[in-house]
């Protein structure tokens, strides 16, 4: 059934003479001058021009990682080889993704180079404290941790005394003292400015590329990876982080790692008309799913594309096998939560079930915290002595906040603004179930903003017009895909049934069509009389080679329910 929206939750932009005049300024045409206006605000033209042509020097100029970035510099050219040396990563995808770039660029100073990933259902998230035990009795000279480590000083300190080289990369929000002064993260310098919120593998790759750790003709085909983990942890597309996700798509457009072109085949992505969605929708639910289900290490040997085609191959076919049987996990769980609120059984904030895989709470409770705009924290046990939970809330919270009310009663805890998870002891759990209740339910949520849309009817946008836009990517997070607006014509609308079994629909509109996926021509037709207008996105496609512009219906609006 095709989704509706109110008029009143749209704000809607009317393209203008001003819009006109930005256009000249920027020389660009005048549907990405309107973009721009929508997304941008009243930005002044310098920073304008900056966004649609991001100065990647100057980005990284002003990326600051403070002292510990010289240290950890300086303890790299201390060194002509670092011994054997293990990369302490984590289970999502930008832990692996700063696994593999550690990996590929320590190489170059090592003897050896081998990794652990903790599992979350036995180790838990970050470092473990026994796991460190058996690196300092292995016979290990230099140990890197990357997406975690920022807070865990008091654990690294007797590694650092028994001569082991420590190097920790990492972007997480600093709850506790820091004394191992090659901790490099620019959260420690936040207020330096928006470009210091980048991902864990950015922060390594932005560090290599800034103290010349490694030749840049090097890092310039690693910056894939630093491509996918921004896009993967829902990182703020500023400018810096922009041109990171640019290039490294470009990259792997045209040359990807053998890992991710098996990938791509695999899936049946074009490598050449690559796009941000098709990396956030279907390429990194693979890379993540080994991490949610057991261990991550197919992810990380996927990445990685070492031995034979057959080996490559045999390892992405585990990807996807292991990411559908996640996708089940995740809609029964999803889907058990989702029927209990519509019911009214499901009231409380915080949920917990002994049968959950804790793997896959995170992906729920970000679809739960979504869809109707409330804070939850959903837990489960492992093993039988610990409870482990994951914590999401929506605009006007602060997940970290919240578990730091409750941090004396966690074993450990962390994560960012919106999205965090503990684990708390059997004995803890019902006090920190009920002061979390407590917490959750006095979150003040902002209302949720006005859906920004041009008012333009999709005969008018041609396929140059939507190039010019498409330039102002890569959309995602603080850098939306623009959406567009237009009335239904109230003389007749003509709708038509598509695909072999009708089960899609179109919607023709002047010299157009508006593309229904999952919405039958009768379903269309049974709430016409209602609809006021459209909201839609255009779409590149690609039909025997040849570009194409489509457009695809996002929702009805009207005016009232249908």
């Amino acid at each position: 059934m095709l989704p509706t929206c109110l008029i009143s939750d749209l704000k809607i932009y009317q393209p203008n003479d001003e819009t006109k005049t930005l256009a000249n300024e920027l020389s660009c045409p005048e549907l990405a001058a309107g973009v721009l206006e929508m997304l941008k605000g009243n930005e002044d033209i310098n920073s304008l021009r900056e966004w649609i042509r991001p100065n990647f020097t100057k980005q990284m100029e002003s990326l600051i990682l403070g002292e510990a970035s010289k240290a950890a510099k300086n303890l790299w050219d201390s060194k002509s080889s670092f011994g054997n040396v293990l990369v302490y990563g984590d289970y999502d995808t930008d832990g692996i993704s700063s696994t593999v770039l550690a990996m590929e660029i320590f190489r170059n100073k090592a003897a050896q180079v081998r990794y652990f990933i903790p599992r979350r259902d036995i180790h838990g998230y970050g470092l473990n404290a026994g796991i460190l035990e058996k690196i300092a009795s292995s016979g290990c000279n230099t140990l890197i941790v990357v997406d975690c480590g920022t807070n865990d000083s008091e654990m690294l300190e007797p590694l650092r005394n028994a001569g082991i080289n420590i190097f920790v990369f990492d972007h997480h929000s600093v709850s506790a003292p820091i004394t191992i002064p090659t901790i490099v993260n620019p959260c420690i310098n936040m207020e330096a400015g928006e470009n210091q919120k980048i991902c864990a593998t950015a922060v390594l790759w932005c560090w290599a590329w800034k103290e010349n750790i490694i030749s840049k003709d090097f890092l310039k085909y690693e910056i894939d990876l630093a491509a996918i983990a921004t896009i993967a942890d829902c990182m703020p597309l500023h400018n810096l982080n922009r041109s990171l996700v640019r290039y490294g798509m470009n990259l792997m457009r045209s040359n990807p790692r053998r890992g991710l072109g098996a990938l791509f085949d695999c899936l049946g992505i074009n490598k050449s008309q690559l796009t941000e969605e098709h990396l956030s929708m279907r390429v990194i639910p693979c890379l993540n799913a080994p991490g949610r289900i057991a261990t991550a290490d197919a992810g990380v040997r996927a990445l990685l594309g070492a031995g034979s085609n057959e080996a490559v191959y045999s390892c992405v076919n585990d990807l996807m096998r292991i990411n559908k049987k996640r996708q089940t996990l995740t809609e029964n769980i999803a889907r058990e939560i989702d029927d209990g609120i519509v019911t009214g059984k499901v009231k409380n904030k915080v949920l917990y079930h002994a049968s959950w895989p804790v793997g896959v709470l995170s992906g729920v409770a970000s679809r739960i915290c979504a869809q109707y705009n409330r804070p939850i924290a959903l837990a489960a046990p492992v093993g039988s002595k610990v409870i482990r939970g994951t914590l999401r809330v929506p605009e006007g919270g602060d997940a970290v906040g919240v578990l730091r009310e409750v941090s004396d009663k966690l074993e450990a805890w962390g994560g960012h603004k919106y999205a965090a998870g503990f684990s708390v002891s059997i004995e803890n759990w019902r006090e920190v179930y009920k002061e979390l209740e407590r917490i959750l339910a006095d979150i003040e949520i902002k209302p949720e903003n006005l859906t920004p849309v041009i008012n333009i009817s999709p005969s008018e946008i041609t396929l140059s017009d939507w190039r010019a836009v498409s330039a102002l990517g890569p959309f995602g997070n603080n850098n939306p895909s623009p959406k567009f607006y237009t009335v239904r014509n109230l003389s007749g609308t003509e709708i038509n049934s598509m695909g072999k079994d009708g089960r899609h629909s179109y919607i023709k509109i002047k010299n157009s069509r508006l593309l229904a996926f999952n919405t039958s021509a009768r379903d269309v037709s049974e709430m016409i009389n209602n609809v006021k207008g459209w909201v839609y996105h255009p779409r590149l496609d690609y039909w025997r080679n040849e570009e194409q512009l489509q457009f695809i219906l996002d929702c009805a609006v009207t005016e009232g329910g249908i």
